[in-house]
């Protein structure tokens, strides 16, 4: 008999079947001091038993099931960036209200917590080309801004990673460089010990004229953590390589003949229109595009690579800027520019048809209230 706690973040347990005949439930399991006592449990006994306590109301779920491990492809199959995790088949269940004698507030996560692993069901996980095998490499980078790049890598075995197509992201495996192997506990860097090194990016290279050259991408990308801080300080000359772990992904912008679109994009979030710019009739597209006033070169950068855009464009600059700086000097005189943030009547004039967004979580809400009985269509980051 043993008993031990599991936690995370809320959502950590999937409901992964619900359908009125069977019921089950699967959760990554996270490193911990690894003597693995509970998963060996499970394997000469596979049951076991759950509670599920609200601290705030004081009811309590309790389950009991049949217990199964799952390792390597049989867990990946079904939580991305999982190669471990338990499956439990609910045989029987009791919610018991105001269950416990206390009451407690919700206080600070743990930083060793990992996000939301989600189910591959629940998510866009299309991924192609899923040999481990599959190498690229670093072959240009440009430094936009001090926290923006573009870097183009090259497929070493293309065929096998099979042709990517503008509007989706890529997955690369960083753990290679990255992964320095197992320590109990790491209170400089916590979150790196459940830390698969797997990133998504969105590509943001136009689609080749031949087939032939689907042997390169590139991203364009902002610093914000170890991978993107690994790429930023790499130098071309030692040829950085990581794993390709596939493409997928569906943001696909659609626009009939004739037909005017919108898009909205905040910061990097360009980086959608950017590879599908050229597909497009730009003439009837309306880009509403909120940055910081810090990011001024990647406008500029993004107005050179896609003639035509600037003409469309309504930029919402937020921070402080110089009025006389170089790269506000640069902006194109056809961009309308406002100093503020977007608001709900910058679009209630706008007729198009369709309207795409690639904001963040919090942005992205807002515009789906604004936009409400409108056909919206969104970047989700949550691969």
């Amino acid at each position: 008999m043993d008993t031990n706690h599991r936690g995370g973040p809320a959502g950590f347990v999937r409901v992964l079947e619900n359908d009125g005949q069977k019921v089950s439930i699967v959760y990554p399991e996270y490193s911990g001091n690894r003597l693995y006592q509970t998963l060996g449990n499970l394997r000469t006994t596979p049951q076991a038993g759950l509670a599920f306590p609200n601290f705030e109301t004081g009811d309590i779920l309790y389950v009991t099931g049949e217990t199964e491990v799952l390792t390597g492809k049989e867990a990946s199959s079904l939580i991305a960036h999982t190669n471990l995790a338990v499956k439990i088949t609910i045989s029987s269940a009791r919610f018991v209200s105001d269950g416990l004698a206390f009451r407690g507030q919700p206080g600070e996560y743990s930083p060793y917590n990992p996000p939301v692993r989600y189910l591959s069901t629940e998510k866009q996980q299309t991924l192609t080309g899923d040999d481990n095998q599959i190498m690229v490499k670093m072959i240009d980078k440009e430094i936009i801004t001090p926290t923006i790049a573009r870097f183009r890598f090259h497929i070493a075995d293309p065929k096998k990673a099979g042709q990517w197509k503008p509007g989706q992201h890529v997955a690369l495996g960083f753990e290679d460089e990255l992964d320095i192997g197992y320590s109990h506990m790491r209170d400089d860097d916590p979150q790196s010990i459940n830390d698969d090194f797997l990133r998504t990016f969105t590509i943001s290279s136009s689609k080749p004229e031949s087939s032939s050259s689907f042997d390169q991408f590139e991203i364009t990308i902002r610093k914000v953590g170890v991978v993107t801080g690994l790429l930023f300080k790499s130098n071309l000359r030692a040829g950085l390589e990581v794993r390709l772990k596939g493409f997928g992904g569906e943001f696909y912008i659609q626009q009939e003949e004739g037909e005017t679109i919108a898009f909205v994009a905040a910061g990097v979030g360009i980086t959608p229109l950017l590879a599908q710019s050229t597909e497009l009739d730009l003439k009837r597209l309306n880009l509403y595009w909120t940055v910081r006033s810090d990011d001024l070169a990647l406008v500029n950068h993004v107005f050179e690579r896609v003639p035509g855009l600037s003409q469309q464009t309504k930029l919402h600059l937020t921070g402080k800027f110089d009025e006389d700086s170089l790269e506000m000097k640069r902006i194109p005189s056809a961009v309308q520019i406002q100093k503020r943030r977007i608001t709900r009547e910058d679009l209630s004039t706008d007729n198009a048809t369709k309207w795409y967004l690639c904001t963040g979580i919090g942005i992205r809400n807002t515009l789906t209230t604004w936009l409400e009985g409108k056909s919206t269509a969104y970047e989700d980051f949550n691969y």
